[in-house]
């Protein structure tokens, strides 16, 4: 049965994250997570947001994201999007990333994300992460050919980058991949030293890029 049509997105606040954070645990990889400090940070600034998707008739959370806002930009970058474990199978998914949508579509051209790379020696583990990028595709993402690198504390790894485009774009330049992914760098991984190292590593694999759907 699908239940999804019957949730709404809410902006949330830091009081609501350590329930958040508990999930978060559950679903995302430790190399792929800030500390919690670093998320309460982030969320006291007023480019950094929580989106709380609560069910409509009985206030319960079922799911959230994590966006960045990027100044001077038409892009908003997708940090973290998930159903809560114990709502997964019911249609949430899609229904909240075409939530969110919605909500920023008008604003801006498109929406930016990273996802996990196909696993090579777990057959499970890439039976799942395939899944997951055919999701986004039938959502309308395109994978980007940048060879992006997520930072983490001890160096970085790779993560295919995918761009949603507004209906009426289709397109995304370098210059706009390129701007989204310094300020991200900079505002999500500020704690990094590092950080500015990465993206001259594969700089040259940022094309301008044009979607046929």
């Amino acid at each position: 049965m699908d239940f999804a049509s019957d949730a709404s997105l809410f902006l949330g606040g830091t009081e609501d994250f350590p329930q958040i954070y508990e999930d978060m645990k559950k679903q995302f990889p430790s190399c792929e997570m800030y500390t919690f400090k670093t998320f309460v940070q982030l969320l006291n600034n007023n480019k950094y947001k929580i989106l709380l998707y609560r069910r409509n008739t009985d206030n319960v959370l079922v799911g959230y994201v994590l966006v960045y806002i990027i100044e001077n930009s038409n892009v908003l970058w997708l940090d973290y999007i998930a159903v809560l474990t114990e709502y997964s199978s019911h249609g949430y998914g899609s229904s909240l990333f075409k939530a969110l949508w919605q909500k920023y579509c008008g604003p801006f051209d498109g929406i930016m994300f990273s996802v996990e790379h196909v696993c090579n020696n777990d057959p499970k583990l890439a039976e799942r992460q395939e899944r997951r990028l055919r999701f986004y595709e039938r959502l309308g993402a395109h994978r980007l050919n940048a060879d992006f690198l997520l930072p983490c504390d001890d160096g970085s790894f790779p993560m295919y980058l995918y761009y949603k485009p507004r209906r009426d774009c289709a397109s995304v330049s370098r210059s706009v991949q390129i701007q989204s992914i310094t300020q991200m760098y900079d505002y999500c991984f500020f704690n990094l030293k590092h950080r500015k190292e990465l993206l001259p590593l594969y700089k040259n694999t940022i094309l301008d890029e044009k979607f046929v759907n």
